[in-house]
């Protein structure tokens, strides 16, 4: 096993010069190859790696600095050290011009030389490291399919690999003006921004006809924390967003279609269970709810669906009207009614508001109730109560729903109102995870909120905002 450290060369016309050199750089513990003619030492190591030279400067043949011209065309990037009893500062000028790092001087002092050569070989490595993550960094900049663009201070392009803005720009353009270019606005306040703020990284997307790309933008600073520039990484995600548009539309259009017969299916249930078609036995009875509580399930899934299809539209209008909150939390229990028989469940409504009616969307206002109160029930035990108060709270009014179960552990009390997060998978229940995140969006169009208080094993509220009528919105009424 070969555990040399590198390759090094000595071309010296005096073999005991050669000698004391191999003798003094024994302790460097590299594979040493010597000649005493420089002609020959040209030739031989030619294809050889090597990672330190030492010339002698006056030489027969050819002299060291006319060897280190011709050697340096093969091995630009070795290291190159005088050696020489004329150590004049003509000599030494000459030598450092003609590419050596190092001048050492005969007769030798072998610590001076050693200390030398250790410098020089951790210099080396440290070139060989930023050599080998160079060659690294040309690869990815190469052959990523993303954009790579590096730039000065002030965003003018040093470098880039290849183009994916539309007609391209020359290689020293200034990104500002490539963005300014393609009316980013918005885009261009952000990175403004970016500039001036402590943050070292920012991402917003640029949208260019029908290309969309994401662009990720990092500060580069030097050892003292200084800004020298900025890299930039666009990544082309058109036909990315192409595929989830048309995954979409497919669901979208899907839901839009089920929804019709699930509403049938569910009025005809109801009519059974009314007694219309006929007494149903207590068995016929029990087997229709549940297919109702099903199709009740199926109608929500639906509606959600389609509201969150609004929302990423920005298609969520609201109607508002004067409606009675009294009302609309009593159509919302009626809704449900089956769902609370088949566990047993009891909903019980306290109104303790001085207001009769308020300005808001009612079938928004109650697909939130609906929501809330089905999530109740599914996660409340069968011989429960769910509790419904409505009180005053200032200019607003305040609609607490609180159940008996298990209860959501604080660590996911902040996320169940982020798209597709849910606790249903925990409890072993079924759930997407957009109700709630759907129902944040409509009380936020309400210029309300929604929160959520809960207790590991002791149950949950969920605590609904309304803002009363204004002045200003019953004129516009009347």
């Amino acid at each position: 096993m070969n555990t040399k450290k590198g390759n090094l060369l000595i071309v010296d016309d005096n073999n005991l010069n050669i000698d004391l050199l191999v003798e003094t750089l024994k302790p460097f513990n590299m594979n040493v190859s010597t000649f005493s003619n420089p002609l020959v030492a040209l030739e031989e190591t030619k294809n050889l790696k090597v990672d330190l030279a030492l010339f002698d400067v006056v030489m027969p043949e050819l002299d060291g600095f006319e060897l280190a011209e011709r050697f340096l065309k093969t091995h630009p990037n070795t290291p190159l050290v005088f050696v020489s009893a004329h150590g004049s500062d003509e000599n030494k000028i000459k030598g450092f011009n003609a590419g050596s790092i190092a001048y050492i001087e005969k007769p030798f002092k072998i610590k001076t030389i050693r200390a030398q050569i250790a410098r020089i070989l951790k210099i080396k490595s440290l070139q060989d490291e930023l050599f080998y993550a160079k060659e690294q960094l040309d690869n990815i900049f190469e052959f990523s399919s993303d954009e790579i663009i590096l730039t000065d201070k002030n965003f003018d392009i040093i470098s880039k690999n290849h183009r994916i803005f539309i007609g391209g720009y020359k290689e020293h353009s200034n990104f500002f003006q490539i963005l300014d270019k393609y009316e980013q606005h918005e885009n261009i306040e952000i990175l403004t921004e970016f500039i001036h703020s402590e943050k070292k990284t920012t991402a917003f997307r640029i949208q260019i006809e029908d290309l969309i790309t994401n662009a990720k933008i990092s500060k580069i600073m030097d050892a003292e924390n200084i800004l020298t520039g900025y890299l930039i990484v666009l990544r082309d995600i058109t036909e990315d967003i192409r595929r989830i548009n048309l995954k979409e539309q497919f669901i979208a259009t899907l839901t839009h279609d089920l929804k019709t017969p699930i509403r049938a299916e569910s009025r005809a249930l109801e009519l059974l269970m009314g007694g219309s078609f006929g007494k149903l036995s207590d068995e016929q009875m029990e087997i229709v709810k549940e297919i109702y509580n099903s199709s009740k399930f199926m109608a929500k899934m639906t509606d959600n669906l389609l509201t969150r299809y609004k929302i990423d539209n920005g298609e969520i209008c609201l109607h508002k009207e004067l409606n009675s909150i009294k009302s609309t939390v009593q159509k919302c229990a009626d809704n449900i009614k089956y769902l609370l028989e088949a566990k047993n469940q009891t909903l019980k409504i306290n109104n303790d508001s001085e207001t009769e009616f308020l300005l808001y969307d009612d079938l928004e206002i109650t697909r939130v109730l609906n929501n809330v109160i089905t999530n109740a029930s599914e996660y409340s035990p069968e011989n429960s109560f769910i509790n419904i108060s409505i009180t005053d709270k200032k200019n607003d009014l305040l609609i607490s729903i609180t159940d008996n179960g298990p209860g959501i552990p604080k660590d996911e009390v902040g996320k169940i109102f982020i798209e597709h997060e849910t606790t249903a998978k925990k409890f072993k229940k079924v759930g997407s995870g957009l109700g709630l995140f759907i129902s944040k969006k409509i009380m936020q169009a309400h210029n309300g909120d929604i929160t959520v208080e809960s207790t590991l094993g002791e149950g949950t509220t969920f605590k609904i905002l309304l803002p009363a009528k204004s002045e200003k919105e019953l004129k516009l009424l009347n």
